[in-house]
């Protein structure tokens, strides 16, 4: 999805904190005060709270493009294939993300991950996270085939590769510009993460399924019945919009015996079919997303790890 990329809260930041030193009269030496403002410019993304700017501000970035776009639903992938939603988040190289061998190292490709992700996650799964679901992380793998130089501009493109009904997989890749005479981005960095989703006060897990389809992504291009059923859900109320994602996790949850034998499943609420309660409505993309799962699980079957 395209976004409106406008100066960083942390440049504006850095900016103002350098002009401030700089134009002050106090005794400081002139010399020490430029070496310290030099400093303070090269090495700006790892000032105090320039990861927290570099992350939240695509929540005022959101609101902008919902508001200039016309609603909310023209600023998320309402009615979007799962698969077929990319999100960008663009960078460069400075002297703070670069080692010795003057490119990205590796712990860099780590920390802009962060705002990439949450980004990939506000523009897909937006209105879970209005409802009260968050999602940790549970692990991360990079494979490394281009270096990205110091100075080089890079883009991020992030994008569901699957998931079941504990985990979504999803990948980032980092790419620069083509080479002169190609059209092919030249291919850097590919990350393979995952997610879970809870929702705040409870260790229920919700399926990925349940909440991609609550964020209204459809089985295909164009398909609304999803979100229409968020709409009518919203309109019950937040405890009807709680019962219904909490229904998904339960059913989830005995399938695969971790629900107690004894303990019903939450109560479907009266005007309600039990279809609209049963189906995540992703049926037509159910087929790509076990092709994919195949490849996901390579990376995503960690538990054997404990013991090596």
């Amino acid at each position: 999805m395209g976004v409106l990329h406008l100066p960083s809260p942390s440049t504006v930041a850095v900016g103002a904190g350098v002009w401030a030193l700089l134009s002050s009269t106090g005794l400081t030496p002139s010399l020490l005060k430029k070496f310290i403002a030099v400093l303070l410019v090269l090495n700006w993304k790892n000032a105090p709270f320039a990861w927290h700017l570099q992350v939240w501000k695509t929540v005022p970035e959101w609101h902008w493009r919902s508001w200039t776009r016309g609603g909310e639903e023209k600023a998320l992938a309402v009615a979007r294939d799962p698969f077929a939603v990319k999100s960008i988040t663009k960078g460069r190289v400075t002297l703070g993300d670069a080692d010795y061998n003057m490119h990205m190292s590796n712990s860099t490709y780590a920390h802009v991950s962060d705002a990439a992700r949450f980004r990939m996650c506000l523009e897909l799964i937006g209105p879970a996270f209005a409802s009260g679901v968050w999602s940790p992380l549970g692990g991360t793998s990079f494979s490394f085939f281009k270096e990205v130089p110091l100075g080089a501009a890079y883009e991020i493109e992030s994008s569901i590769l699957s998931w079941d009904d504990k985990w979504m997989y999803c990948t980032s890749r980092f790419t620069m510009a083509p080479k002169r005479g190609e059209k092919e981005r030249q291919l850097c960095c590919v990350a393979l993460f995952r997610l879970c989703f809870k929702l705040r006060g409870s260790r229920l897990t919700i399926p990925p399924a349940r909440v991609l389809s609550f964020s209204g992504l459809g089985s295909h291009e164009g398909d609304r019945a999803n979100w229409e059923r968020t709409l009518k859900l919203r309109a019950a109320g937040p405890k009807v919009v709680r019962t219904w994602l909490e229904y998904g996790g339960a059913v989830a949850a005995r399938r695969q015996g971790k629900w107690p034998a004894d303990k019903e499943l939450p109560t479907i609420p009266e005007g309600w079919t039990h279809d609209e309660w049963e189906r995540d409505g992703l049926d037509g993309v159910e087929a790509r997303r076990v092709d994919k799962l195949v490849v996901a699980k390579r990376f995503g079957d960690t538990e054997s790890w404990r013991d090596l």
